[in-house]
C-alpha cells in the first residue's frame, strides 16, 4: 500500500468502535491466519515487530491499527492487506468501482484511503487513492517487496528517496521498486490526492 502510515507503532490507534465498524472481522481474520500458521501472539507480534498487546487488541477488535501497523501485520502473515479489509471473493475476474461506493480503509490517522482496485482472483496489485491534509507526512521509511507507482491527482507532494527529494504536481508520477526506503510529505496548505499503485 505504500508507504502511508504515522511515526510509532500505535500511530494515531483508536477506539474501534470510533473508526470501523469492520475491526470485528478483521481481527477475526487475523486470529484464524495466525493459528493457521500455527504463531502464538508473541510470535506473530516479534515477526510484525509490535507488541503482543496490540496483536491481542487486534484480533478481539478493540482497536484499528495504523496503516504501519496494518502492513506489518499483513506481511508477517504473508497474506496480501486487502484479504484482513473485507468480504472478498476469489473467483471474481471483473469489478467495476464508483466514486462514492470505494471501501475506505481504516487508519488511526489523519490521512483518507479508499481503495480503488479490490481484489480478483489471482490478484497482482492493490490500488487506493489517499488524501494527504496540509503538512501530513509518511512516517519511518519501511521496503515492500514488489513495485510501487505514487501518481499525484491533484496538490503536491514532496517525495524523497535516498536522501534526493522531488516535487510530484498534478500528473507526476514516481515509480519504484517496493524495497527502496522512501518518505513524503504534503508542503502545501491545501489537501492532496494521490493513486497509490502497490504490486506485490
Amino acid at each position: 500500500m505504500g508507504n502511508v502510515m504515522p511515526d510509532s507503532e500505535t500511530g494515531g490507534l483508536k477506539p474501534a468502535s470510533d473508526l470501523w465498524e469492520g475491526a470485528d472481522r478483521m481481527g477475526e481474520r487475523i486470529r484464524r491466519v495466525r493459528l493457521e500458521r500455527g504463531l502464538t501472539l508473541r510470535q506473530l507480534a516479534k515477526a510484525a515487530v509490535v507488541s503482543p498487546s496490540t496483536i491481542h487488541k487486534l484480533e478481539n477488535g478493540q482497536l484499528v491499527p495504523s496503516v504501519e501497523v496494518f502492513v506489518k501485520v499483513a506481511r508477517a502473515l504473508r497474506r496480501r492487506a486487502s484479504y484482513f479489509l473485507g468480504d472478498e471473493d476469489g473467483a471474481l475476474e471483473l469489478r467495476l468501482s464508483r466514486l462514492g461506493e470505494r471501501r475506505i480503509v481504516p487508519t488511526g490517522s489523519r490521512l483518507h484511503i479508499e481503495t480503488v482496485a479490490e481484489a480478483l482472483r489471482d490478484p497482482r496489485m492493490e490500488a487506493y487513492m489517499v488524501t494527504v491534509p496540509s503538512k501530513a507526512r509518511s512516517g519511518s521509511p519501511l521496503g515492500y517487496k514488489g513495485e510501487l507507482l505514487f501518481f499525484c491527482c491533484k496538490g503536491a507532494i514532496d517525495f524523497t528517496v535516498e536522501g534526493r527529494t522531488e516535487r510530484l504536481e498534478p500528473g507526476d508520477a514516481f515509480h519504484l521498486k517496493s524495497f527502496i526506503t522512501h518518505q513524503w510529505t504534503n508542503p502545501l496548505a491545501k489537501p492532496a490526492e494521490v493513486l497509490i499503485v502497490w504490486a506485490p
